[in-house]
């Protein structure tokens, strides 16, 4: 964290935190909007296959919502233990542009491309 100014951690913690809020947000709509579309007797089978697409639609997206908060909450502690902002893969330094969009990031461009492309060859 030491390439990171105190006004660029305090920049990134309320983004980390606007993450947070936003994945409870669509996690909430999603309770809701499964409750919302429960069978109450009077759906045909069309709609029924509708919904029971739709439910796995919002169960899919939970558990990508899930991990996003598991990396949003590992940044709180790597920011915490002095580890947030440096590449787990390169130990190099994170951008703060890159930090900015995505607050929880664990590794630089280079880095992520790299994962990606040796997880293709697998």
């Amino acid at each position: 964290m030491k390439h990171l100014t105190k006004q660029q951690v305090e920049i990134l913690k309320r983004r980390l935190l606007e993450v947070r809020r936003e994945i409870l947000g669509d996690v909430e709509k999603s309770k809701r909007h499964s409750k919302e579309s429960g069978d109450d007797g009077t759906q045909d089978i069309a709609d029924m296959a509708a919904d029971t697409y739709s439910r796995q639609v919002l169960m899919d997206l939970g558990e990508r919502e899930r991990e996003r908060l598991r990396e949003v909450d590992a940044a709180f502690k790597r920011m915490d233990d002095g580890s947030y902002g440096v590449c787990e893969e390169s130990d190099e330094p994170i951008p703060f542009s890159r930090l900015e969009v995505i607050p929880y990031t664990r590794y630089t461009v280079a880095a992520q491309n790299e994962i990606e492309r040796r997880n293709k060859g697998s």
